[in-house]
């Protein structure tokens, strides 16, 4: 279900400039492996985007435990937004494997590899995300783009990560709302996502 979130402009302003300076904060040299970047980002978002008369967000992200976790369920991270306006308030999760460079750049093994990561998440949600991170210099400028048009062979088209929480999550049109799974996705190993799949296929 979709919640359309309207808010004034200073709210939006808000939320690019936080994740902006997220991602400005993350040298791409000193974080070079791609699991010490993830871990450095998600770290510097954590926390109030906007406080004010317009409403409220915060994002709460979560790394996910590669070796425990990633194999079965496909994703690096998880971002909860808590959001609210004057009137609603609602939590979101959004999930997403994350890959070095653009997509042109995978090797056919590992395109095969994100495919198998996505088909994952989307065992356990409806919208999985691909954040690639291409880099210049010692600059990294991650952009997200849909695992649901990757897995459909459709063109993608990659958005900054700024502009996707301002465009995308804000007004909470990506995401998944069930409250069982944005609780689930609160800790690394996803231990209550992994009991609820197992009770969910149990005859």
């Amino acid at each position: 279900m979709r919640h359309a979130f309207s808010f004034p402009v200073e709210v939006r302003h808000a939320v690019r400039a936080f994740v902006e300076d997220a991602v400005l904060k993350v040298s791409g040299i000193r974080f070079l492996q791609e699991p010490a970047y993830i871990a450095a980002l998600m770290g510097r978002l954590v926390g109030i985007a906007y406080d004010g008369p317009y409403g409220f967000v915060e994002l709460k992200p979560t790394v996910v435990d590669s070796q425990v976790t990633e194999p079965w369920f496909g994703a690096d991270f998880a971002i909860t937004a808590d959001i609210r306006s004057r009137e609603t308030a609602i939590l979101k999760a959004i999930v997403a494997q994350a890959k070095r460079g653009a997509l042109t750049d995978l090797s056919t093994s590992a395109r095969e590899r994100l495919i198998k990561q996505v088909h994952l998440m989307r065992d356990y949600t409806r919208s999985p995300k691909v954040m690639l991170i291409p880099q210049s210099g010692g600059m990294r400028r991650p952009v997200m783009v849909s695992g649901v048009r990757l897995l459909g062979g459709q063109k993608t088209k990659p958005v900054g990560l700024a502009d996707y929480f301002v465009r995308r999550v804000l007004p909470t049109l990506d995401g998944d709302t069930r409250p069982g799974f944005v609780e689930a996705v609160q800790e690394s190993r996803l231990t209550q996502l992994r009991v609820r799949a197992r009770l969910d296929v149990t005859p």
